[in-house]
């Protein structure tokens, strides 16, 4: 005898939540929506910018960055998969970090090795360099240190 059961509701997409939030910024990969920075940081509500004015992302203590990377991906800013990267050095390091060397590192370390065994190592890897660039991006805008330069 077989039996044959069905949900009542179709699953969907697991992933949909992920798909409804909007990465506005801080990702390569995904567009940025709203096009420049100072677009971007218009549409920051005060809670992020004010974070984002405090925060020296260049020197930060792991713990605050895994908050801080928390906090992004749960206000829509951040991918999981870059937020969970920025989340992991509160387990290997103590003390003030540099996520973006610690990450260039790391990436440095592995590419070239065996590209497709640490291809989601590496994607990984290059997501977190993504969003410390864009949250210094977004910091230096919010603090007034940012350089025109036209050609």
């Amino acid at each position: 005898m077989t039996s044959v059961f069905k949900a009542s509701a179709s699953p969907g997409n697991p992933w949909q939540l992920q798909n409804r939030r909007v990465n506005h910024c801080m990702l390569r990969n995904m567009p940025i929506k709203s096009g420049s920075v100072a677009e971007i940081a218009s549409t920051l509500s005060d809670t992020v910018k004010e974070s984002l004015r405090r925060v020296d992302i260049r020197a930060i203590e792991p713990l605050e960055l895994s908050r801080f990377a928390i906090m992004l991906h749960h206000e829509g800013y951040l991918a999981h998969e870059a937020s969970s990267q920025l989340g992991h050095y509160q387990l290997d390091y103590a003390g003030l970090i540099d996520p973006l060397e610690i990450t260039r590192d790391g990436l440095k370390s592995i590419r070239g090795v065996d590209d497709v065994k640490y291809a989601l190592a590496i994607r990984h890897y290059e997501l977190g360099i993504d969003a410390v660039l864009g949250i210094q991006r977004l910091s230096d805008y919010l603090n007034g240190r940012t350089i025109d330069i036209y050609a």
